[in-house]
């Protein structure tokens, strides 16, 4: 059975009186991971900041693990209402709003920099992109920033796009679908739960995930190569039933934004020390091979993948022009 974790004391009924705030309501939130998770640890965070500012009148009941919904269930479970709040890769909503996996086009994000600007709450790319899974039935109430993807292999490391061709790639999505079939793999869908066993079972030969996610989900003792090729970015994203929004008082909004930024700076200020700290595990204690490509192999990289960058450019259709433009404008 999988583990099940209350994230804040928990009491009460979940009620709404005259538009004031209930003397307790108790949502219930779903996410992937375990609670030892960078992404987990702060879900878990989101929960207990909201308990506190709200004076325990809002609590949060978080369902660790995918116990609830696996990823990719997320978004209609979301816009349903069978479930109030979840955490999502923003690659999970590119099947129906392509412009959303712009976090996994090729090489879009160079560094934590660009991320940050994009990812002001006040700024153009931001209120686009919030906008877009609004319109999908999410509301966004944080970003967790989880840092850049890496390659993972078996015995020898993907240093060139020729190294990929002609293998099973591990695809979170659209976007890397794309660029996998840009240089010539085949891609399968493996969400980040079924990572390991997929891995394990050699049910794809090369695999992409988040650096610190080799180091907690042990993804080394399965793929022990870790290219960093850095080409797009593992970005989840906290969202919320619209219309269970709604029906909050303003004050239960107000807590709910305030604990949703103490969550996101928190991250945020985190993520890159800890990818770096993940990379340095890896290599130092021998669980596996950390490979640094030189700027030149990354050009190559990006010569071959920039099919994958125009696909984009054309299914996203004008919201992914005005995210592009968007971001363009932080460089």
């Amino acid at each position: 059975m999988k583990h099940m974790v209350a994230a804040a004391v928990i009491g009460g009924a979940m009620c709404l009186m005259g538009g004031e705030a209930a003397a307790e309501r108790t949502l219930r939130m779903t996410v992937q991971v375990a609670a030892n998770h960078p992404v987990g640890a702060n879900t878990h965070y989101f929960a207990e900041q909201l308990n506190e500012i709200s004076g325990g009148e809002m609590t949060v009941r978080v369902f660790d693990s995918a116990a609830l919904f696996k990823g990719q269930e997320v978004p209609q479970a979301i816009s349903s209402g069978a479930i109030d709040l979840g955490i999502v890769l923003a690659d999970e909503y590119a099947g129906s709003v392509p412009a959303a996996g712009i976090f996994s086009v090729a090489f879009l994000f160079p560094d934590y920099e660009i991320l940050a600007r994009a990812a002001d709450r006040d700024g153009e790319f931001r209120q686009i992109f919030d906008d877009l899974l609004l319109q999908a039935g999410s509301k966004v109430l944080w970003w967790q920033d989880y840092g850049p993807v890496q390659m993972l292999s078996k015995g020898a490391p993907v240093i060139t796009p020729d190294d990929m061709r002609g293998k099973m790639v591990r695809a979170t999505g659209k976007p890397t679908g794309d660029l996998i079939e840009a240089v010539g793999g085949s891609a399968v869908v493996v969400g980040g739960a079924e990572q390991f066993v997929a891995y394990q079972r050699g049910l794809v030969d090369i695999g992409m995930s988040g650096t610190t996610a080799v180091k907690s989900r042990a993804l080394y003792e399965v793929m022990d190569h870790v290219t960093m090729t850095s080409h797009g970015l593992a970005e989840f994203i906290a969202v919320i039933n619209p219309a269970l929004w709604e029906s909050l008082s303003e004050e239960e909004q107000g807590w709910m934004t305030e604990a949703a930024i103490r969550a996101e700076e928190k991250m945020r200020a985190e993520t890159e020390a800890e990818n770096v700290e993940a990379a340095e595990w890896l290599a130092e204690n021998g669980h596996a091979t950390v490979t640094e490509l030189t700027p030149e192999q990354i050009a190559v990289w990006q010569e071959a993948t920039r099919p994958a960058v125009e696909r984009f450019r054309e299914e996203a259709g004008e919201a992914g022009d005005r995210l592009l433009a968007a971001l363009d404008a932080l460089r």
